[in-house]
């Protein structure tokens, strides 16, 4: 498989399963489709041929999902130890390895480094799990999640770790389960070089993140293949630094003595530049100026005009709801973003650590104008490979100056960590921001919606000028004439239900969607439900009936829903016998697929959650404005199954039709989830 650099890389995937009494190695020849197998258990010992095969090398790569943090690991304990165990039997050798997987895994939970680097392992490792930057809190993510992601096969282990014995069955289950992961890691891959066609996850397609991480290496020598895009961020930021300042030893980057911003007074953050002219603001400013950083939640209201804001100490965002705006003739709707906000404030305010010198904040500035250049460059360029590499190294420079310096401002333990820094930043754009706010108000251009980037306004053609000219003498003010400037879009109509979720058209044509109008989504997030959110853009943008184009809707996975368990929960599916009082239980594992069915069954959480409290609860609860309609009956799809058609798939269409009415109702203020909900309930009656 070509991954990177124009070269054809050796691939295999592979996934290993350590049970008490059985271990389990497979790898997945990504060019010939075949499988590579070992095994150790009652019946077999491939010890030394694995041991063979991995010291070998013909692959490569091995491409895993948490391989360094977890199969790595366990392979390379065989390594070091089984020249000792040769006197042992085929289930004290699966012992001693399961004894290292339960040790490692209790030690994880503890923050222990891990036994083995990375440098020690015989092959080189590519791990989806760290690119992705799964193994960060915020943005963790399971293989079985990607699965379900990516429409692969959603399987979980269907038999327990620490049993005693295995029968041949339950190991070709195990190793019918341990191919799907390697299946749906394979699919990883894909999506991680660029190689997806999935509607909705199209803003990956054509992105390497490989060849991205190749390129970097090539420019600065960090060894970065299996670092998140935040971690090459700040490792290429701090290698920078310790180069130019001649540091050796990573402790005399930090220090012990970090300051929090909690117990002064928020005017201690207020950038220089901002001096608001009414009344109303600069009381605003006095007020919040008095007021002490708390380590709470803290917000702070203002109306301008007719919209009222909030202040917060992570962001600004008007407050309006559930709302049609469409711009009449004569009129303009203009959104107007502030270009790389976070990065423009922080170098035009010199805000760095201070405990590390100005060189830090020197270099800051430096990789932006280098990242300006890269960019002309790329777009210049003839050479689609020299354009190629400009493009992946100005785009993992910006990564340099969001998520591996600001984003670092506010993180315990970076040698970026500043949370005063944070403060200034966040605020101070917010500041920035209720300026440009009073000025438009003053001009008598009506904004109609803001958040700490940017605002939306509503004028009539005749103040174009009027408009530019406020846009213009704002970025004088801020010191945004240069870096920071203003970037607008016009929209012909908007549909919103809060500032965080709508969905708009531009005047060319072209849509923007955010919230939970999302039809694209990251891996990590959820797209559950998408024919609804479908649905919403058909009738928006595009004036078709909802109805209709659910019900002729043709993938069944944008039907579907996920749900996951943690802890002590899991899920039952009810099914009906001919003895109501004894149905059918059927207990599933801790995260399932299904989509609602008319000839489905009733699922159910149980269990007990942290606090050990019982949990008893439906899946998809009864809509409690038409509760006559029934509980949504659901069809287990973890695995995927072809019908022969839409139709034998039996959707409950009605249940997704009502969601979307009642998302437009909000909007347009109509009744159109109740006419349908009515129309509905006399066609069932008709039946009887």
């Amino acid at each position: 498989m070509i991954i990177a650099n124009g070269k054809d890389y050796k691939i295999g995937i592979f996934d290993i399963e350590t049970l008490k009494c059985f271990f389990d190695y497979g790898l997945y020849d990504t060019d010939t489709k075949e499988w590579i197998e070992f095994e150790i258990s009652e019946y077999k010992n491939d010890l030394y041929k694995l041991v063979s095969f991995y010291l070998d090398n013909k692959f490569d790569y091995h491409v895993s999902f948490n391989g360094i943090g977890f199969d790595h690991q366990v392979l390379q304990f065989i390594l070091v130890n089984y020249n000792d165990w040769y006197d042992l039997t085929n289930l004290q050798i699966c012992e001693k390895i399961y004894g290292f997987v339960q040790q490692h895994i209790d030690n994880q939970k503890y923050q222990i480094p891990l036994p083995y680097k990375e440098s020690d392992f015989p092959v080189k490792a590519i791990d989806l799990f760290k690119i992705h930057h799964f193994d960060n809190e915020a943005r963790r993510t399971s293989l079985k999640w990607c699965a379900f992601m990516l429409n692969q096969d959603v399987e979980e282990m269907p038999i327990g770790h620490n049993i005693s014995s295995v029968t041949p069955e339950q190991i070709d289950i195990i190793k019918s389960y341990r191919k799907n992961d390697c299946l749906v890691t394979e699919a990883l891959l894909n999506l991680t070089i660029g190689n997806v066609d999935l509607e909705e996850l199209k803003d990956y397609k054509g992105k390497n993140k490989i060849q991205d991480r190749f390129d970097v290496m090539k420019e600065t020598g960090l060894q970065c293949l299996n670092w998140s895009d935040v971690k090459i961020g700040e490792e290429w930021n701090k290698l920078e630094y310790k180069l130019q300042e001649g540091i050796e030893d990573d402790s005399d980057l930090f220090t012990k003595n970090i300051k929090h911003p909690y117990g002064q007074k928020f005017s201690k953050f207020f950038p220089p530049t901002v001096q608001f002219k009414t009344d109303k603001l600069i009381e605003f400013q006095n007020q919040l100026g008095s007021e002490y950083v708390k380590n709470i939640k803290q917000e702070f209201p203002i109306v301008i005009g007719k919209t009222t804001y909030t202040v917060a100490k992570g962001g600004l965002h008007s407050t309006e709801s559930h709302r049609k705006i469409e711009t009449i003739s004569g009129w303009i709707t203009r959104d107007a973003d502030v270009g790389s906000q976070y990065p423009n404030f922080i170098a035009k305010n010199d805000i760095y650590p201070k405990h590390l010198k100005p060189t830090i904040i020197k270099q800051f500035k430096e990789k932006i104008t280098r990242r300006i250049a890269l960019k002309s460059r790329a777009k210049k360029e003839t050479n689609s490979a020299v354009a190629r590499e400009c493009m992946s190294v100005q785009e993992m420079l910006k990564l340099c100056l969001n998520g591996g310096y600001y984003g670092k401002l506010n993180q315990q333990g970076s040698f970026l960590e500043y949370p005063e820094g944070m403060l200034r930043v966040t605020i101070g754009c917010q500041m920035e921001i209720l300026l440009l706010i009073e000025m438009l108000e003053s001009a008598g251009i009506t904004v109609i919606s803001g958040n700490t980037d940017g605002v939306v306004s509503t004028f009539p053609e005749s103040k174009q000028e009027d408009y530019a000219k406020v846009c213009i003498e704002w970025e004088n003010i801020v010191g945004n004439n240069e870096l920071g400037k203003l970037e607008y879009v016009d929209f012909s109509v908007l549909w919103q239900e809060s500032i965080n979720h709508y969905i708009a058209v531009k005047l060319d044509g072209s849509v923007k969607k955010k919230g939970r109008f999302m039809t694209e989504f990251e891996i990590n997030k959820n797209k559950s439900k998408r024919i609804i959110n479908l649905a919403l853009e058909a009738y928006f943008v595009h004036k078709k009936d909802p109805i209709e184009f659910i019900t002729s809707h043709k993938n069944i996975f944008d039907f579907c829903i996920a749900k996951k368990a943690s802890g002590n929960m899991h899920y039952e599916e009810i099914i009906e016998t001919d003895d109501r009082n004894n149905p059918e239980i059927v207990k599933h594992k801790k995260l399932i697929r299904y989509f609602v069915s008319k000839s489905g069954n009733v699922f159910m959480k149980r269990g007990f959650d942290y606090d050990g409290n019982s949990v008893n609860s439906h899946c998809e609860a009864t809509d409690k404005d038409y509760f006559w309609m029934g509980q949504p009956k659901l069809k287990y799809f973890n695995k995927y199954y072809f019908n022969g058609s839409m139709e034998k798939y039996d959707i409950d269409y009605s249940y997704y039709i009502l969601q979307t009415l009642k998302r437009i109702d909000s909007i347009e203020k109509t009744k159109k989830a109740l006419s349908y909900a009515n129309r509905f309930k006399t066609e069932q009656i008709s039946l009887f």
